[in-house]
């Protein structure tokens, strides 16, 4: 029998994100529902967004730092094109124009993070080091493949020799590639294979890549959910994971809370307790607007 989250329960997720989550979160469920304009999304993530164009101010909740850096960023492109912001927005300008100066033009890649995320409180995974290049794969699929999606998005407002630099490398990147092995390396370059735009022959290549790396991948992974790599049937990855969707839909209605919401499964208070209960209270809200989302695209809704 298929396990669906009831009326009430999908009611009491909702009443969650509105009332504990970030006005982001709860502006990006109402849009995503139909129920709220893309504006209020606007309007919410300005707030994260710095006058140099990059997106900051713990718009990624692991890390708070005001700073300017590639990983805050891509969440915020993120956010921009989920609401089908246009080239000419100023706010995507200023993003695209944040991108060019913050390439690293010799290695081909977006550094995820700078020294600035030491000016406020963050998760010891963002600790910043002369090696993180080479703890985090030369970023080159993580956050570099994900940026590249939104030059292809903005294609006609994005610096031509900056998508030429990004997308060699990225065919480099590829090529040298048998298997990703990080699980968020594979989510953005998941969204890569994805991005409409991406030259056909890279976009076979990254494909290929993308789904023999998913099928490989441990299923028991906690940074690897199946929901998260397939949040709906038109997903790339829907199909090669399609035995792992039905238990993953089943277990995620089943691990609400009482409160509506959902937790996840990392924790960082032994580094900043208070800190972490804001990011805590910030992570509820994103994890249970995906949720939502997720289990309304496969239909896990009663009456929806």
């Amino acid at each position: 029998m298929t396990v669906m989250l009831s009326n009430a329960a999908f009611h009491r997720a909702c009443a969650f994100v509105e009332t504990e989550g970030r006005p982001l979160d709860a502006a990006l469920l109402h849009y995503d529902l139909g129920a709220g304009p893309a504006e209020a999304v606007l309007s919410a993530l300005a707030a994260y967004q710095n006058r140099d164009g990059g997106f900051g101010h713990g718009v990624e909740p692991d890390m708070a730092s005001p700073a300017s850096s590639a990983l805050a960023t891509s969440v915020g492109l993120r956010f921009l094109r989920r609401v089908e912001a246009s080239g000419d927005h100023p706010m995507v300008k200023a993003a695209l124009a944040w991108l060019e100066q913050a390439f690293d033009w010799d290695a081909g890649v977006w550094p995820i993070i700078s020294a600035a995320v030491d000016e406020a409180p963050h998760a010891p995974w963002w600790e910043w080091s002369k090696d993180l290049a080479e703890n985090w794969n030369g970023f080159r699929f993580n956050p570099s493949a994900e940026l590249l999606v939104y030059l292809y998005a903005w294609r006609s407002h994005a610096s031509p020799a900056l998508l030429e630099a990004a997308e060699a490398r990225m065919r480099r990147t590829v090529a040298e590639t048998e298997t990703i092995e990080g699980a968020y390396d594979l989510k953005c370059a998941a969204r890569l294979a994805e991005t409409p735009g991406v030259p056909d022959d890279l976009r076979q290549l990254l494909t290929g890549l993308v789904i023999r790396s998913a099928i490989a991948h441990d299923p028991d992974d906690e940074h690897f959910p199946a929901l998260e790599l397939a949040p709906a049937p038109k997903s790339l990855l829907a199909t090669p994971l399609a035995d792992r969707i039905a238990p993953a839909a089943d277990a995620l209605v089943a691990s609400q809370q009482d409160d509506g919401g959902w937790l996840f499964f990392w924790d960082w208070s032994f580094v900043d307790r208070a800190a972490w209960t804001k990011a805590k209270r910030d992570w509820r809200g994103w994890i249970t607007r995906d949720a939502i989302e997720a289990l309304k695209a496969w239909g896990r809704v009663e009456g929806g």
